[in-house]
């Protein structure tokens, strides 16, 4: 029988974790976020960001530059509004790394959000996030989630400590950061100009991605990877999350009660606002992360947008990624042609 990379991976991140410092308990400070709409859960940010600038690197006619501004997110619940003050601080600075291949003048923009717990290095930049800005003649703007990599605050050990845990407020606060941080980018992006801007993500980002095209309009098209938007799906399912599930038990708390607060906020009736033929979903028939059955259920829901399988595990998808590409590129070719 062969090796689930999945399960693997779920192995070796419960042994890192269990080093992993206590977790606050928040479980008593839901009510904060229960019955409330999801406007109000996900505001649109009122203004342009004030971006600043700088140049990263340059490698023959391909350039690399960051976008840096301050985030303006306020936390809903009062007490995490004071941590994310004064424990935080790394998070208060939102981070893009804007690629711009030759070529990728008057076409389209794409926003591109990693996964969970990636923690962002220069091969990834340099040959991935560039390969696909170069394959597809586009500008790849990636956007930094808080709790990794610039963004990643000083006591945490390694990137997304803080993301994804059990406890509940802060997960669901880096959530929503990570969504309001992404649509300010957008909005700046549109103020350059008013080419189409899509928005893409892989695994966690691909989730993220899922919840961009339901709740932001501005967006032309999507590419959620190897995802659904199901979170309390995911808290059940992934590998990864091991130390979360036992923590969340010895908590008294019922993951059944997950899917109720996102219930409480219309969650499950979400639907693209991004139309369903400028939606590309790709995912893997043997995801431990993702099951296909979930993903399917999404696509349904959808009203059965393009969507390619794979033959393998969420781990196995990460060699596949040039047939990935491949993918992608036709079904954008199809759409917006050559430059």
């Amino acid at each position: 029988m062969p090796v689930n990379l999945d399960r693997v991976t779920g192995l070796v991140v419960d042994i890192l974790q269990r080093i992993n410092r206590p977790v606050p308990y928040s479980l008593d400070r839901l009510e904060t976020y229960w019955g409330k709409n999801i406007h109000e859960i996900f505001p649109t940010p009122p203004d342009t960001p004030q971006t600043r600038n700088r140049k990263r690197w340059k490698l023959g006619r391909t350039r690399s530059d960051d976008i840096q501004f301050s985030s303006t997110y306020t936390p809903l619940d009062p007490v995490f509004s004071e941590q994310y003050k004064h424990q935080y601080e790394e998070c208060h600075t939102v981070f893009a790394k804007r690629i711009r291949p030759p070529g990728s003048e008057g076409r389209p923009r794409l926003i591109y959000i990693h996964g969970y717990m990636q923690p962002e290095t220069p091969l990834e930049e340099t040959v991935l996030v560039a390969g696909l800005a170069r394959a597809l003649k586009m500008e790849i703007i990636q956007v930094q989630p808080p709790h990794h990599g610039r963004r990643k605050p000083r006591s945490s050990l390694y990137d997304g400590e803080y993301f994804w845990s059990s406890d509940i407020v802060r997960s669901v606060e880096s959530v929503r950061q990570t969504v309001w941080d992404t649509q300010h980018l957008l909005q700046g992006l549109l103020e350059e100009d008013d080419r189409p801007v899509g928005i893409m993500g892989l695994s966690l980002g691909g989730t993220i991605a899922a919840i961009l095209a339901c709740i932001e309009p501005r967006f032309s098209f999507a590419l959620p990877l190897i995802a659904h938007m199901d979170l309390a799906a995911v808290t059940q399912d992934a590998p990864v999350l091991t130390r979360m599930r036992r923590e969340l038990k010895e908590f008294g708390w019922k993951l059944h009660r997950f899917s109720q607060l996102l219930a409480s906020w219309g969650w499950y009736d979400l639907r693209p606002q991004v139309g369903t033929d400028h939606i590309l979903m790709l995912a893997a028939k043997q995801d431990r992360f993702f099951p296909a059955p979930k993903v399917e259920a999404m696509w349904s829901e959808w009203e059965q947008p393009t969507i390619r399988w794979y033959p393998t595990s969420h781990m196995g998808f990460i060699p596949l990624l040039p047939l990935a590409l491949r993918e992608i590129r036709k079904f954008l070719l199809q759409r917006y042609g050559h430059h």
